[in-house]
């Protein structure tokens, strides 16, 4: 689902300062949802079959995506496809991370560099690496391995924005025209994650969830047309969805209304991805 990306050399490796610095822990945004984690060699944080369970793998891999679950106090667990969490063990730091059911190890610190790196902080004061060697995680005090690129695995597939409402943001069977409705195919939305780490939203007829011109400033448009990519803003696994023109995505309190707003409760939407879609 996303953001790139940064750089700190393997100051234990390279013997070069960092070139990027930590950001003050911040609530993490992307509670509820399935992630997956680059690492800066491209591959994918992993949840394999084999006896150390966990790895690095390439795009697409079974076992590349993780659901986040938050704390009460700003931290997260990071779930596998298996039902087991990513787990700092009681070895010696840079021993392979495991998988485990429970445990002080399981939950994690997350914080993002000043380049938009996710940096997961493990329960012995170290973090999540990936090293540069053969498909391996590790933990490390630092370098460039800590830092990893968020990508929401929704990217690619069909997902619903629920409003505030509890209503669904909905591409009727008419002429180009967004509302919002309870439920129907209409509701369903492909998600396609730029390159810029812009949205876009493909509706089940083919066009674009698009900011116009007009006075209607909600309405659907073509492949291409200004207007339709959006910038994510996430916090508390819920997401604004910012405009070309700066305004907001919003759900008015007209019945089936939707429009763009400057600020407001109908500007935060739920992005949920459908199951088996």
């Amino acid at each position: 689902m996303l953001a790139s990306i940064a750089t700190v050399l393997l100051a234990h490796a390279l013997g070069q300062a960092p070139t990027s610095t930590l950001a003050a822990p911040a609530p993490f945004p992307y509670c509820g949802m399935e992630l997956q984690l680059k690492s800066w060699k491209g591959d994918y944080l992993n949840r394999s079959d084999a006896a150390i369970p966990i790895t690095a793998a390439a795009t697409g891999a079974a076992g590349n995506k993780w659901s986040a679950e938050c704390t009460t106090d700003g931290k997260v667990k990071l779930k596998s496809p298996k039902g087991d969490y990513l787990n700092r063990t009681e070895l010696a730091q840079g021993a392979t991370v495991a998988t485990a059911a429970t445990g002080t190890g399981t939950v994690w610190t997350p914080v993002f560099t000043t380049a938009g790196k996710l940096v997961l902080r493990s329960s012995k004061g170290d973090s999540l690496h990936r090293p540069d060697s053969a498909p391996a995680v590790t933990s490390w005090s630092t370098g460039i391995g800590n830092e990893w690129t968020v990508e929401l695995a929704a990217c690619g597939k069909k997902v619903v924005l629920r409003s505030s409402k509890m209503d669904g943001l909905h591409r009727p069977d008419s002429a180009p025209a967004v509302t919002t409705w309870g439920t129907g195919i209409g509701n369903t939305w492909t998600l396609e994650c730029a390159a810029d780490g812009k949205f876009l939203f493909k509706s089940w007829k083919g066009d674009y969830l698009n900011r116009t011109d007009a006075a209607q400033a909600i309405t659907a448009a073509a492949t291409g047309a200004t207007g339709n990519a959006w910038t994510p803003e996430f916090a508390s696994g819920k997401v604004k969805l910012k405009s070309v023109k700066g305004d907001y995505l919003n759900r008015t309190d007209a019945a089936q209304g939707v429009n763009a707003a400057a600020t407001g409760t109908g500007t935060v939407w739920s992005l949920e991805m459908l199951p088996n879609q």
